[in-house]
Order: structure tokens, then sequence, then C-alpha cells
């Protein structure tokens, strides 16, 4: 541990202590403790004031930065059982800012483990800026640890803290010694610990769940870069989905949430759209080749093919060739991917009336298709499948077209100054869609060491 960046720590928050403590003694502070209920309501009876000592707190932030360890980029707290996996979090609305609160633990039976969003604790941010104190230097330090200079009290969230001393110490040193900064965390209770890599699958696929869900009006992302998340803005506002978050029963390919996380982050439907595409995309040749496979295999290993007459093996390859030819074409491509994926009714379970109706009656007005080509309706999608997943895949890659082609004289160009409201009807289509196929492209979660 490095002591000199520990008694920068300790200064900093204790000059911070001592603009408001009721002490002049330098040797200790006095603090103003006050009870809050769930809500965030304080309990005006509930009042109490504890005086910390110097020491007493300089111990506190040593043994919390102690028991923590950083493992490929997750902080573990193996005397607890507790893991944070860093998060990002940005909202959609407003631009005031709200901290996350911590809440109640959330708890998976299937994974026997328990979870919660919350502020990155003492310990874990300690070790994070230990390891990026090269990187950022002293003013690092000085953001993110000095108190709030204008607090006339701390607020303590359990109530029965309020009856034990040693219980209200603890919690009031936490409380004081936790970072300004905006920097969350997924924390993690797990008596049975697991390695480091099925936490970040883990909460890989929560972050998912939750941007799914549009979970608190934000959008959700994993850290890959440390050094980004120090410099992160992270903000949480009070506006948000009443969805429930279901605790995650499958991991999902990373590469694919991330294009998700980039889409759900973003406000600009262009840029929305061409994540969610890129994630369609992605499965243009596994597809294809998959039932390219399927089709050879039952050729060669049927009764009636022989392998050493040469209209037979001629007759395949002529079949090959052609199949592999209509895969080439992007749009069947997209035809093929969208078949395989896609059940309607998740579909419809992930768009809203309004959306139906945009689907079945407009045309995007930047792209010059008629409306028999591109429109479809949901409701009665099964009916005539072949034929909708035409008009589907059509519709979404003329919007694609249009979105990344920008020619003279081109009939579909995407205008973002005129065009912009009619692109942001056409999102929650196609992030329905990649909704799907991450949903598809789950698997369980493997869990041993």
């Amino acid at each position: 541990m490095d002591d000199k960046f520990i008694d920068i720590i300790f200064k900093e928050l204790w000059s911070g202590l001592k603009i408001y403590s009721k002490k002049d003694d330098d040797h200790c502070v006095e603090l103003n403790l006050k009870l809050e209920n769930k809500e965030g309501a304080k309990i005006e009876a509930s009042t109490t004031n504890i005086t910390l000592s110097k020491s007493e707190l300089l111990d506190y932030i040593k043994e919390s930065a102690e028991s923590v360890v950083l493992d490929n980029k997750i902080f573990l707290n193996k005397d607890k059982g507790l893991i944070e996996v860093p998060i990002y979090i940005e909202p959609n609305f407003r631009l005031m800012v709200r901290h996350v609160k911590d809440s109640e633990y959330i708890h998976d039976s299937k994974n026997k483990l328990n979870y919660k969003i919350s502020p990155i604790s003492v310990g874990a941010s300690i070790r994070l800026l230990l390891k990026e104190k090269d990187k950022h230097g002293i003013q690092l330090i000085l953001r993110r640890f000095r108190p709030f200079p204008y607090r006339e009290h701390y607020k303590i969230s359990n109530q029965s803290s309020m009856s034990n001393e040693n219980k209200l110490r603890r919690e009031a040193l936490s409380t004081i010694t936790s970072p300004r900064g905006n920097f969350f965390v997924v924390k993690i209770k797990d008596d049975n610990l697991k390695d480091a890599k099925f936490y970040k699958e883990y909460v890989n696929s929560l972050v998912f769940n939750m941007n799914l869900v549009n979970y608190k009006g934000c959008n959700f992302r994993i850290v890959d870069n440390l050094s980004d998340y120090v410099n992160g803005q992270s903000r949480v506002f009070h506006h948000y989905s009443r969805k429930i978050v279901k605790t995650p029963k499958l991991c999902y390919p990373k590469h694919l949430t991330d294009l998700y996380s980039a889409g759900s982050w973003t406000d600009n439907p262009f840029t929305a759209f061409i994540n969610y595409y890129q994630i369609i995309e992605y499965f243009f040749n596994e597809i294809p080749d998959n039932r390219l496979f399927k089709i050879v295999q039952s050729e060669i290993t049927s009764p009636l093919f022989s392998y050493d007459k040469k209209e037979d093996v001629m007759r395949l390859t002529k079949k090959i060739y052609k199949i592999r030819c209509s895969d080439m074409n992007e749009l069947n491509s997209l035809e093929i991917v969208l078949d395989h994926f896609l059940d309607i009714d998740m579909l419809k379970s992930l768009l809203d009336e309004n959306s139906e109706n945009t689907y079945k009656n407009d045309v995007p007005i930047f792209v010059s298709n008629n409306k028999k080509e591109i429109c479809f309706n949901i409701n009665s999608f099964d009916e005539n499948r072949d034929e909708n997943i035409k008009c589907l895949a059509r519709r979404i890659y003329s919007i694609r077209n249009a979105l990344v082609h920008n020619k003279d004289n081109n009939q579909n160009n995407y205008n973002p100054q005129h065009h912009y409201k009619s692109l942001t009807k056409e999102v929650p289509l196609i992030r329905a869609i990649a909704s799907s196929i991450i949903i598809k492209s789950g698997e369980p979660f493997q869990s041993e060491l």
C-alpha cells in the first residue's frame, strides 16, 4: 500500500471535515448525523452527534484500501464476499444530476448471489486511484475526495445503526469517506466466490437487461478502460421506466451487448440505428453458412446421392453456387438472419402500439420505396411470414443505405436536419430486433472456478 498516497487522501478529507466541524480540536471532529428513510425523507427526530478522531479516520481509510484487491478490472473484497464491477450510467432526460443511493440487494436464486447498483466503496475507489494516480496526478485526488463544505449533517440510512455505537461510527466513516465523483458499480455479494470472468459476464448481461427496459430512464455500459472510468461523467436522473429488471439467466455475447449499449447510450437516431444494425449484420456470414451446411449435409447423406456420379456432383455444385451467390447479396443475407431470429411475439412485446402503426402505414420520408414494398402489419405478420420478412428487410436495408450513402442524385439520402424525426420513429423497430437477436444468442453461465 502507498502510505504517502493514503496520507494525501486522509488530509483532504480531514481538511474538509474541519470546515464545518463543531470541534476546535485539531485531533477530532464532531459530526451531526440524521436518519433517512428509503425514500430519502429526513426523520427529524432521529439525529445524533458523534466525535471522530484523526487516528480513527486514518485507520478506517487504510483498512478499507487494504481489504480490496483489483482483479481483471473488478474490485474484490474476499473477507466480505463483496465484488464491485464498474459501470457507466448516462441519463436519457434532463440535465439535473442526482446521485444513485444505496438500495436493497436483489436476490438471484439461480446464481445464488445478491446484487445492486451503488456508488463505489471507499476501498475500491482508493484502489482505483492508486492504479491511475500516475496518469492523472494529485488533482484527481483533490477532485474526488474533498467533502462538500456546505454540509450541515451526514445522512445515515440504516436505522439500526442509530442505536448501536459501533455500527453508527462505521456507517458514518463509510459516508464521509465515499468519493463525491459519480462512480457507480454493480455490487455483488457472493458467499462462494467465483473467478472475475463470471462476474464480468454476469454484469454484462445485467446491463443488457437494464437497457432493454430503459431502467430508471438511463443507459448503462460496462467499463472496459479504468482510466476512462476515472474521467467519466456519469449522471442519473429521476425519470425512469417502472419495468422490472430481470436477474440475468443467460450470458450474452459482449461484442453484441457493447453495440447495444452504444445504441442505447446515444440520443442521435443515426448512431443508434447503425449500432443496432451492426448487431444484425454480425450474423450475415454465420447464419447463411449454417443453412448452406445443412443443405449440403442433407444432400450428400441422402441415399439418392452418389459421389461417383458426375451428374449428382455437378447438380450439387450448381446448387451450392446458386445459394452462395444469393448469400453474397446483403439484402438476402438480411432476410435470412431476420427469418432465423425473428420471434414476432417477442418483437410485439418490445414495441408499443404507435410503433406498430408506424410500420403498417408510414414510409420514411428519406427513402423512395413505395408502401407495398416496405410496410407490414405486425399483428398479422406470421400469416404471410415470407413476404413480411422481405418487406421488413427492404425497410431496414433502404434506411441503412440512406444513412451510409450520400451520392449525388441518389433518391435515398438522409439529411439529419430535415429527416431527424422520421428516422427516430424507425429506431424502436431495429432496437427490438437487435434485442431479440441478443436474447436468442444467450447461453448458460459457466460459473465454475
